[in-house]
């Protein structure tokens, strides 16, 4: 913009603006799509939350189940304990019975059997096993082995059961009679027992659960495996170490090469772990199946708001020239009313300079000159502010107070508490006025023929008043009080005009208090 002056009055040039509804525009539609884009990232980002969420439920739902699965194995050995006892371990048909009877139903494809303390199998459930056969001999086992050198409990990694030719894991609890090693009695759960339970939680085809002994060999999986797996060397395995569950995200699995959110949950008192994992791109398929039905959604709805911003742009436009006017009409305002204050200051002075010269008594010229000093002062105070409607009391009131007592050769310490108060313009004045003839009483009656003195100066905010107390340190008010006074009377009239209340008193000095509303009432401001 340029400003030219013409009669005296500012005037602006409005430049044109014919980019601004495209400027708008593109920058709404980068907005739109920088908030579209958090969206998408947002929902990419919940969707892998949900994912972790369900693999972590999900193995604690293995966890649970297999908590189950491993108690229900444990009371069915301890009952196998109980009944051999003292009794020999052998192929003997009373004591098939007697297991029989003692383990009970235990879930489809579970197998119990009764090992010597060789190692010779004298007992099994499984079909067309028999007992005593030399090929048997599980003395080779390494759970075997463990329990015989003093293990109570034991569980198996992943192997090929020779009898049914089927992945499994064992179970194994050892046999004791008065601390002598006599035997084990195991239960062997078949790796398909995980398939049911694995359908059930409808966790999408390519999803795994798994069971891992606490050293990380693989003992069951769904989809199985036929070879032993250590777990341990992967990337999530040392998170099991320091807390009870967690999820991970793997980005290649050992196993299968799917890359997946892994969740383990640790099986209360069991030195077991179960493992749920989801393949990442079935959760990322629901992120992207939802996000299509939010395009079909949402991009007729970014058309119309396009749409809609063109249209606003159009409007905001013709706003923008409207204000445009408003604004340099106000302005041409402001500066009229500068220009206004400003030569009302340049009269009162020219006035000032009058009275100086007129051949008055001293102290009536200079009455008459701090007076109209006063008047110039708040002028001075609006113009220079621009604070045509309010006044700031604190510099106006500073100024004035400066310039009477650097009229005076007496040295007065001046202690101002002057609290940043506004008040209406027509207020102002008056209460410059009261301010100069109060001050002005003090440093003629109070300090004159004085070596030093003391004017304390304090204007604050009373509630809904606005408080004045002028204090000095001289002889009291009897010592400069004129009756009929020309000041008096002035005071008077400015109080009466300002519809507040003034008192004097004398303490240590001479105190004048006033008391003003901060709102005029409507026949004062008459």
């Amino acid at each position: 913009m340029r400003d030219e002056v013409i009669a005296g009055l500012p005037r602006t040039v409005r430049a044109t603006r014919p980019t601004l509804p495209i400027l708008l525009t593109g920058v709404f539609l980068v907005v739109l799509l920088l908030v579209a884009g958090l969206i998408v990232l947002e929902n990419y980002r919940n969707a892998l939350k949900e994912g972790e969420a369900r693999a972590l439920s999900s193995a604690h739902v293995v966890a649970a189940h297999l908590e189950w699965m491993i108690e229900a194995s444990d009371q069915a050995l301890r009952r196998i304990e109980t009944e051999v006892a003292s009794r020999p371990i052998d192929a003997s048909p009373d004591l098939a019975a007697d297991l029989s009877r003692a383990v009970g139903q235990l879930p489809a494809g579970f197998q119990y059997s009764l090992l010597d303390g060789t190692g010779i199998m004298r007992f099994s459930s499984a079909e067309g096993s028999g007992a005593g056969n030399a090929s048997d001999n599980h003395s080779e086992r390494a759970y075997f082995g463990r329990l015989k050198q003093g293990e109570e409990l034991t569980f198996t990694r992943l192997l090929d059961n020779e009898r049914a030719g089927k992945p499994s894991f064992t179970i194994a609890r050892r046999i004791d009679r008065d601390g002598i090693f006599r035997g084990v009695a195991s239960i062997t759960i078949p790796n398909e027992s995980l398939n049911s339970f694995w359908a059930s939680m409808g966790l999408g085809p390519n999803s795994t659960i798994s069971i891992i002994r606490d050293d990380g060999w693989l003992m069951a999986r769904r989809p199985a495996v036929t070879r032993p797996i250590d777990l341990s060397t992967t990337e999530w395995y040392p998170m099991t170490r320091d807390s009870l569950s967690g999820f991970y995200h793997n980005p290649v699995s050992q196993i299968d090469g799917y890359a997946r959110i892994v969740a383990f949950w640790k099986v209360s008192g069991w030195p077991l772990i179960a493992l749920a994992a989801i393949e990442r791109q079935e959760v990322l398929d629901q992120f992207w199946r939802n996000l299509l039905s939010d395009a079909l959604i949402m991009l007729p709805l970014m058309a119309l708001l396009v749409v809609g911003a063109f249209w606003i742009n159009r409007l905001l436009y013709r706003t923008a020239a409207r204000n445009e006017d408003l604004e340099q009409a106000v302005e041409r305002n402001r500066f009229l009313l500068r220009e206004i204050h400003h030569r009302v200051k340049n009269n009162l002075q020219a006035v000032l300079a009058l009275v100086r010269l007129q051949a008055l008594p001293v102290e009536a010229r200079d009455d008459m000159a701090r007076r109209i000093a006063a008047m110039i002062a708040v002028h001075e105070q609006i113009y220079q502010n621009d604070q045509f409607e309010q006044v700031e009391v604190a510099p106006y009131a500073t100024k004035l107070i400066n310039d009477i007592a650097s009229g005076y050769e007496t040295p007065v310490v001046l202690d101002l508490k002057l609290q940043a108060l506004t008040v209406d313009r027509e207020q102002a004045l008056p209460l410059g006025m009261i301010i100069n003839e109060v001050v002005s009483n003090s440093f003629k009656y109070a300090f004159a023929g004085r070596q030093s003195g003391r004017l304390s100066v304090e204007l604050r905010e009373d509630g809904d008043n606005l408080s004045l107390v002028i204090r000095d340190d001289g002889p009291g008010i009897e010592a400069f009080s004129r009756v009929g006074g020309m000041g008096s009377k002035l005071i008077a009239n400015f109080v009466k005009q300002l519809g507040g209340q003034f008192t004097t008193r004398n303490d240590g000095g001479a105190v004048f208090s006033l008391e003003v509303p901060r709102v005029r009432a409507p026949q004062a401001a008459a």
